[in-house]
């Protein structure tokens, strides 16, 4: 990106989209014509929305009124994200075998059916669905009571900024593999930066739809190595699910394998998104 941009415009009210999107997640989690897979994806998508627009108001919020916020959307999302992973991990096993050799296979099948059957159980037995609805709706009200910040599209805009610094840290320290999950940390910078990107998508290069769709994509393949990470987890805690240890071994072969090649593509792809700093960016947008 060399030639000059203007500066982002069209922002948007980030209080209507916050109220909007934990409404849109209340309305998910109690539809009863989605089965219980389909609401909690459709709610964690929205709260993860929800969490974007609630950091570009913190600046006008206090601390502790911030946190209230923070913690009562993370919460009702954390209550979704068991069965989430075991809906994702169960499907990724047998996916993985395309990736392994033949005599991985069965173990691949016996893992598969034995995390299908705990989703299965965990969808019945776990998700508190009418609690997290009951949540939502407490959420929903004390958003809308956050005053109308006068200044909000420059509070976009120094949020948009941010995301993108914190975002091409979070990938210097994935490459460099520093912290416990590094690439699980920069998906969520990614992630955080697409949302704000796709609500002004054209009205700079930096948003512009090429670069929310390159995002996006990013965004994928970093989710889909955190799921490969969560399954090795889940193998690790309890490695019986595979059939045996050493069929446990050997699904964690191709497990890391094919998490080196996701964290190879993405960096390949962050290294085009975010390869300039921030400073450079923002002058081509606001040179003054």
């Amino acid at each position: 990106m060399s030639k000059k941009t203007a500066r982002p415009r069209s922002a948007p009210d980030a209080k209507a989209h916050l109220v909007t999107q934990i409404s849109k997640a209340r309305a998910a989690v109690e539809d009863d014509d989605l089965s219980r897979e389909e609401r909690v994806h459709a709610a964690r998508r929205r709260l993860k929305r929800a969490r974007s627009m609630l950091r570009i108001l913190r600046p006008g919020l206090f601390a502790a009124d911030y946190e209230r916020h923070r913690d009562a959307l993370r919460n009702a999302a954390s209550d979704l994200s068991g069965t989430r992973d075991l809906d994702v991990i169960a499907g990724l096993a047998a996916h993985l075998k395309t990736h392994a050799p033949e005599k991985v296979h069965a173990a691949l099948d016996e893992l598969s059916a034995r995390l299908a059957r705990k989703a299965e159980r965990a969808h019945t037995l776990d998700t508190p669905i009418a609690e997290v609805a009951r949540r939502l709706a407490l959420a929903e009200a004390d958003a809308r009571a956050i005053e109308t910040p006068a200044d909000s599209g420059r509070l976009f805009e120094e949020e948009f900024f941010r995301a993108y610094r914190s975002s091409r840290k979070a990938m210097d320290r994935a490459r460099l593999g520093a912290g416990e999950h590094p690439f699980h940390e920069w998906r969520k910078r990614v992630k955080h930066h697409w949302h704000l990107a796709r609500l002004i998508k054209g009205a700079c290069a930096t948003a512009s739809k090429k670069t929310v769709r390159q995002l996006d994509e990013l965004g994928e393949i970093l989710g889909l190595e955190n799921d490969h990470a969560v399954l090795s987890a889940t193998l690790l805690d309890d490695p019986l699910l595979a059939g045996d240890g050493p069929s446990a071994d050997r699904v964690h072969d191709v497990i890391d394998a094919r998490r080196s090649a996701l964290q190879r593509k993405a960096l390949k792809r962050g290294e085009k998104l975010y390869g300039e700093p921030v400073r450079i960016v923002r002058a081509r947008i606001d040179p003054d």
